[in-house]
């Protein structure tokens, strides 16, 4: 299913199932963190992640998708 809020600048982020268990991952229920896309992004489409000395632009296109870029 597709969500359209109105005022959202990455207005269709896909659900993609229910949320997945540790058990289904093959890890330990307190090494997994969940965190949904949008309190990362809040009302903008890109944001930067600072990793070990390099910056990543991780974006939401208009489609639902995320792209990941150095």
């Amino acid at each position: 299913m597709v969500n359209k809020p109105a005022n959202s600048l990455a207005p269709r982020l896909l659900n993609v199932g229910g949320p997945a268990t540790p058990k289904k991952l093959g890890e330990a229920a307190d090494s997994v963190k969940r965190i949904s896309s949008r309190t990362l992004f809040g009302q903008a489409s890109s944001l930067i992640i600072d990793h070990e000395g390099v910056s990543y632009v991780l974006r939401a296109t208009r489609l639902g998708k995320l792209i990941l870029t150095k």
